[in-house]
């Protein structure tokens, strides 16, 4: 039958080829129309004839087949599984599935990429809509050497440009129809017949199209159902291949090459990006031919992490040697001799690699440390440790304030605000410098002038449920207080909470021993009365004491709550909440405000910053369920907007009176922090402290080298008497300060602790 079908397609062939002949033959010949037309059909007539023998020969053929009905059930079942495979692979992509689906899962499976300031790769960390536990990173550009030796390897028709568009041409031709390469199956079919007749065996590996194993990895991650079988995964193929083939299969690749995994570590896979990260400590602009090489042999067969060094090294000379083979029989690769010759010089790496500039922080990768850096997202937990609780609370907001999501942008890289190495040192020394005080619950955080937190640590970081802050409202209270023209003379009546909050709220009510000034307001460390004095306030002068009743007004308390990010207690009306310390705030909220009230107060002249634990992030955006080749870019380096009524609580006259209400706990003789004056070469410009139900604050700011630096330290434990918790602050605090004067002498007890082994 094939050669009947043969003979029919040369005659033809021969046909076309004697009409140009002829043509060309006696064109000067050829006088009318007539005559041409004559000579077609003269020719026609020829083949015809001969083409009508080859067909009565065919049906003849077939006329035996049916009377020989042994062979003719195999043929009937051989074309209706063709019609069957062929209506499969026709028809078009199913887009609903895709955006519905398929599409969010992609995203919801990437990583978003840490760098430092100094552009250290510092790890990766789950996308807040995180559904898997080891996420890859999206990847931008593919190395092309890398794609072009795997195209070779598996799909050397894959052609995202100019793909065939109909059945034939890609049965024919070679190519893809519908994302499926048609003749794969009959390739197939040929290796095994083959291999059957020479091995006389029927155990061939399968050579899978990459638009297959992009389906297989995708659905062994995200499986639709419990049992998802090859007719189902070929209907998948074209939905997968007519979404992702724009921009020459960007999206293909970056799909492909983040589902795969490339090494395995406690039974996590991880993709291309993270490969090559971990394997070779650099980005993948930046790898040689003979690394991408490598690349595509632990394509092939993941590495697995978990070996012991003698496998490792065993391993490690397989994929070597896979990887020299490919080299040698591939078409793509013009010096095949140097790029053998780099493979052989390859060393055995020490995994996981590091980039030169990050060795700085991690010391030395050891038998002790290694554990913790052998994966990304390992890495960032080591790099950030207690830096990442209030990222995630970071990033949570910037998706919300940017409106990210799956249906509009992916966010890819997030460059940090503070210095990676020191904070690095700093928990190593802090951690075990505190381990004999035995803290449940403590944060630690110290802010600069320019916003960047440079120390931050943390102990049992879920803070979800915010604490009242207490009597560091006052630090509120006092700003608005000093804005309506209060003086640190200024006296308020210190009466009991029940009777302040009466309607009825007069000066005969307060005796005049119960009248202190604002200072001793703010020094003394119990949560004092001071709602009544929203209201009314009482000046000493020459003619004697005169008591004013002019209330702050919303307008300014507004102003307040929205420059400082400030939460009161649920239903509670915020002017209560700055009198009674009924504020809700998170340690890294209250350190926010803090830094804000600092640069404003001693750095007015200053360019302002805000605190900010991001930097900078990057972003793709989404459309029509692609991502977006191009990268948008945002920065948070501009200076941060303060409203023109906030501004004006910090007049120069404001400010003066302000420094001296704040410093009155530490430097009057009636003041509870007197003991901070004597730190360590350092001096407080002012603090305030605060215990209630068990929660435990001292908030300030201190001057060292001419420059403002203001911290939160936070406590929580009920059981601790009141000397007890007064001694952990003063630890905390002194080990704290100590960390910034004497860094290197921190960086010195960490290296101890690595080394020791």
């Amino acid at each position: 039958m094939l050669e009947i079908i043969w003979s029919v397609k040369l005659k033809f062939i021969a046909m076309l080829k004697e009409i140009k002949w002829n043509f060309s033959f006696r064109k000067q010949d050829i006088q009318t129309t007539k005559e041409f037309f004559s000579m077609l059909f003269h020719l026609f007539l020829v083949h015809f004839i001969l083409v009508v023998s080859d067909i009565i020969r065919f049906l003849k053929f077939m006329k035996s087949i049916i009377i020989k009905k042994i062979i003719f059930i195999p043929l009937i079942l051989m074309i209706l599984l063709f019609t069957i495979y062929l209506s499969f692979i026709n028809g078009s992509a199913k887009h609903q599935l895709f955006e519905e689906k398929i599409f969010p899962k992609f995203y919801y499976d990437t990583a978003i990429e840490l760098r430092d300031p100094k552009d250290r790769f510092a790890g990766t960390i789950a996308q807040p809509q995180s559904l898997v536990t080891n996420p890859s990173l999206f990847i931008d550009q593919v190395p092309s050497v890398f794609w072009s030796l795997l195209q070779e390897k598996y799909d050397p028709s894959l052609n995202f440009d100019s793909n065939a568009t109909m059945f034939y041409e890609a049965l024919f031709n070679g190519g893809y129809y519908n994302g499926i390469d048609v003749s794969a199956p009959l390739t197939e079919s040929k290796k095994l017949i083959v291999h059957m007749i020479t091995e006389q065996n029927l155990n061939i590996k399968q050579n899978l199209t990459l638009t297959q194993q992009l389906i297989n990895a995708f659905i062994k991650k995200h499986p639709f159902e419990k049992n998802t079988n090859n007719i189902k995964r070929l209907k998948l193929a074209k939905t997968f291949f007519h979404q992702l083939k724009a921009d020459n299969g960007l999206n293909f690749k970056a799909w492909l090459l983040t589902q795969r995994d490339f090494f395995i570590l406690n039974r996590k896979g991880y993709g291309l990006k993270d490969c090559v990260e971990i394997f070779f400590g650099k980005a993948m602009d930046d790898l040689s031919t003979a690394e991408q090489a490598i690349l595509l042999v632990l394509y092939d067969k993941p590495y697995q992490m978990n070996l012991s060094l003698k496998k490792q090294k065993k391993e490690w000379e397989r994929i070597k040697k896979s990887a020299i083979t490919l080299i040698d029989n591939s078409e793509v690769i013009k010096n095949h001799y140097r790029v053998v010759s780099d493979i052989k010089k390859m060393p055995f790496p020490k995994l996981p690699s590091f980039p030169d500039s990050l060795m700085e922080v991690v010391g030395q990768i050891t038998s002790k440390n290694k554990e913790q850096f052998s994966s990304l997202p390992t890495r960032s937990d080591a790099l950030l440790q207690s830096l990442k609780a209030p990222l995630n609370e970071d990033l949570d907001k910037l998706f919300q304030e940017y409106s990210i999501s799956p249906k509009s942008k992916l966010l890819t890289k997030v460059t940090l605000n503070f210095d990676l190495n020191e904070n690095f040192y700093f928990n190593h020394y802090f951690k075990a410098q505190i381990e004999s005080l035995l803290l449940a619950t403590s944060w630690v955080s110290v802010v600069n002038e320019e916003g960047n937190m440079i120390r931050l640590h943390q102990q049992n970081t879920e803070y979800l449920h915010p604490q009242p802050i207490g009597n560091i409202s006052k630090l509120f209270s006092t700003l608005l207080f000093v804005d309506r023209g209060d003086k640190y003379y200024t006296k308020y009546c210190n009466k009991s909470s029940k009777n302040e909050l009466l309607s009825e709220k007069g000066y005969k009510i307060c005796i005049p021993q119960a009248w202190i000034d604002s200072r001793r307001v703010f020094a003394s460390n119990k949560m004092l009365p001071i709602y009544d004095a929203f209201i009314k306030y009482k000046e000493q002068d020459r003619r004697g004491d005169n008591v004013y009743y002019e209330p702050i007004y919303n307008k300014k308390i507004e102003a307040l709550y929205q420059n400082l990010d400030l939460t009161p207690l649920e239903n509670n009306e915020p002017r209560v909440g700055l009198g009674t310390g009924k504020l809700e705030m998170t340690p890294l909220e209250l350190q926010t405000s803090l830094h804000k009230i600092t640069q404003l107060l001693y750095n007015p002249n200053h360019i302002f910053h805000g605190l900010r634990l991001i930097k900078s992030f990057e972003y793709h955006d989404i459309n029509e369920n692609r991502v977006e080749k191009e990268i948008k870019f945002h920065s948070f380096e501009s200076p941060e907007q303060i409203s023109p009524t906030f501004q004006n609580f910090f007049t120069e006259d404001k400010r003066v009176i302000l420094k001296t209400i704040f410093k009155t706990p530490i430097y009057k003789s009636y003041g509870s922090l007197q003991w901070l004056k004597n730190y360590i070469n350092v001096k407080f410009v002012f603090a305030k402290e605060s215990h209630k139900n068990g929660v435990h604050w001292l908030i300030g700011v201190f001057k060292k080298s001419g420059k403002y630096y203001s911290f939160t330290i936070f406590l929580e434990d009920k059981n601790l008497t009141k000397i007890e918790v007064k001694y952990r602050i003063q630890k905390l605090l002194e080990l704290t300060i100590k960390s910034i004067i004497k860094s290197r002498k921190m960086k010195f007890e960490y290296m101890k602790q690595v080394f020791r082994d």
